[in-house]
């Protein structure tokens, strides 16, 4: 059995001990400008919040004591969050933030300040580039702009022995003039197998569930960080990418087996097969230590081959995300991403003939896009015969090339200014793209009709479901996305 914890001592030069700090995971719902359509969304599944959970490993590891409050897989009222958070008696209280969610987490973070009044620390992707932004909203008092390994334990160790921010990299906080200040950015963790493990302890693993997952206990988990791809949507293309260990990825699986009940993970990477040595070897050794486990995992449909298949069937892989986004090769060379559909196919066919279930992700309302693209998406969506798709409105989200693209056809930066006024909150039009908010919306909602809508489909669906639980989430999807959205429900954002 592994050791729990195995850090560099960098990560752990810090001493914590004695501190309380909570982290809280705010309840989300559907909004304007996400990817997902409101039924897809609502009916999505619950997931734990694994940047939340490496942040409190990490405290743990300094010695910090912390409290983790999943709000929205416990179904929390804001007054039960208070009192246990009260009860608790924390020194700071931290929150992930995300762009296009950020005023339903800052409802929650003005509240639960005002219940108790102690200094809130915000992080995330997004707080690399709104850092500023953010930092005008009063509920909040320092934030992280990069990766927390090398940043938090170093600011809470500051601000607790009273010395000058302005020497810690990767924050951003209020000067004597009340201003914000962004310090220089800090390095990211050079080797990821010194990062701690997701504090699964913390939270109940029986709560979590995919719309398709099919065993409790459910988790997720990251083999990776960062992407060599640019595909012009993604806000991790062109990362360093830098891979963990066969040892300590399974070491990690291991714990959660054993310890946590989980039998089902989601392997969250960008693209889990860049390194096809690598996955073979995890695979391996998943079977070597005999885990009786299932996962699913994200790629490319030119990052895979026979072989590789094979092991991750072995292994235990029981299903495959890719991220197909279109049908049309232009689309698909404006987006960076392979054109050649006929790989796609066959990867597919490959991945079916390896026992693995198919899932494809597609995108509406890319750059180049009109009506006759996306329903050549559809039609290729039901040509690959997959066990399962997502459709999802595009989406040009900060730090993007995609976002890029959109400032310099509008001349606006919308996400700065919807951070610094929640009122131009409104949907947000795509670069290059012929399609009105109304009509990629109702392109979305007819492809899932036509895929999943298939009487061929329907039987094969009810055949493979495992219980009456999974049976009812899927007829509640499928109630949602046949009713109608109300007239005048997308006006778009006033850029005259």
């Amino acid at each position: 059995m592994p050791k729990k914890y195995e850090y560099a001592p960098s990560l752990t030069r810090y001493d914590l001990a004695g501190l309380k700090v909570s982290l809280v995971y705010p309840p989300y719902g559907a909004i304007k400008n996400e990817p997902g359509i409101r039924a897809v969304k609502e009916n999505y599944g619950v997931f734990p919040s694994l940047s939340l959970l490496y942040v409190a490993g990490l405290l743990e590891a300094a010695g910090a004591k912390v409290q983790y409050l999943d709000v929205n897989a416990e179904n929390l009222s804001m007054e039960e969050t208070v009192a246990r958070l009260k009860a608790f008696g924390p020194s700071y209280i931290g929150y992930t933030i995300t762009t296009y969610l950020f005023y339903q987490t800052l409802s929650w973070v003005r509240e639960i300040k005002a219940r108790v009044p102690v200094p809130t620390i915000v992080g995330g992707v997004h707080m690399g580039m709104y850092p500023v932004e953010t930092l005008s909203h009063d509920c909040l008092d320092y934030g992280v702009t990069g990766e927390a390994e090398l940043t938090l334990a170093e600011l809470l160790a500051t601000l607790e022995g009273g010395g000058d921010l302005s020497k810690v990299k990767g924050i951003v906080y209020r000067g004597p003039d009340g201003k914000p200040r962004v310090t220089p950015e800090a390095p990211m963790l050079g080797n990821v197998d010194e990062a701690p493990f997701p504090a699964r302890h913390l939270q109940d693993n029986s709560l979590y569930y995919s719309f398709i997952s099919k065993y409790k206990n459910f988790s997720g988990l990251m083999t990776s960080r960062g992407c060599p791809y640019r595909c012009i949507f993604c806000e991790q293309g062109g990362l360093r990418f830098r891979p963990r260990s066969p040892k300590n990825v399974v070491d990690e699986i291991e714990l959660a087996v054993k310890e946590h009940g989980v039998r089902e993970f989601d392997f969250f990477d960008s693209a889990f097969t860049i390194q096809k040595r690598r996955v073979i070897e995890i695979c391996e050794e998943i079977d070597r230590r005999g885990l009786d486990i299932v996962w699913a995992a994200r790629t490319r449909v030119d990052c895979v081959n026979e072989e590789t298949l094979r092991a991750m069937a072995k292994g235990g892989c029981i299903r495959i995300y890719y991220g197909v986004e279109s049908g049309n090769r232009q689309v698909l060379r404006t987006l960076l991403k392979a054109s050649d559909l006929e790989k796609c196919k066959e990867t597919i066919a490959l991945t079916r003939k390896a026992g693995i279930d198919t899932f494809g992700y597609f995108m509406v309302g890319n750059p180049g896009e009109d009506h006759a693209t996306v329903r050549q998406t559809i039609r290729f969506a039901l040509d690959l015969d997959l066990d399962y798709a997502q459709f999802s409105k595009t989406t040009p989200m900060p730090g993007t090339e995609m976002y890029r693209m959109f400032m310099e056809e509008f001349g606006v930066d919308y996400w700065r200014e919807y951070i610094l006024d929640e009122s131009k909150d409104q949907y947000i039009p795509r670069p290059d793209c012929q399609l009105t908010e109304a009509e990629i919306q109702e392109l979305t909602q007819l492809a899932y009709l036509r895929f999943y809508y298939r009487p061929k489909y329907m039987v094969r669906a009810v055949s493979r479901m495992k219980s009456w639980e999974e049976l009812r989430r899927s007829a509640s999807t499928a109630w949602q996305m046949i009713a109608q959205a109300p007239e005048g429900q997308y006006q778009e954002m006033d850029l005259s």
